[in-house]
């Protein structure tokens, strides 16, 4: 489902408030500056799994977590073609946000380190009802 919401520099996206506070600042920039396609993005998810696998070795985040909020992205993207322009803005940055290592909390520092990431991509999900 689309929702003709604007999504531009001049407003903030009504999404935002629904976000842990500490990811806001950065899902923010990037709903108004990711520009990678969905392509470029489903070739980074694999890569960004293994790196938490392997910090989950090190005291790092779940790795079965990292899975889950990979496989969420991959339905965002999954509907893209769905999408309107808006909706795309907001699905593009939520796998963004997830690929951002440094984010509101550092991903593979701690085992909480993905659960903003975790609540970002959940959010457009629902928001986008996919």
């Amino acid at each position: 489902m689309a929702y003709d919401l604007p999504v531009s520099s001049d407003a903030e996206h009504p999404i935002v408030a629904q976000l842990p506070s500490g990811a806001r600042a950065s899902f923010v920039r990037l709903l108004n500056q990711a520009v990678r396609s969905p392509t470029g993005l489903r070739e980074q998810l694999p890569l960004y799994v293994e790196a938490i696998e392997r910090a989950s070795t090190q005291g790092g985040p779940p790795a079965e977590l990292g899975h889950s909020i990979a496989r969420d992205c991959d339905a965002l993207l999954d509907a893209w073609e769905q999408l309107d322009e808006d909706s795309q803005r907001l699905a593009r940055a939520a796998v963004e946000y997830f690929l951002l290592c440094r984010d509101g909390d550092d991903d593979l520092a701690t085992p909480e380190g993905l659960d903003d990431d975790a609540a970002v991509v959940s959010a457009v999900r629902r928001r986008l009802g996919v």
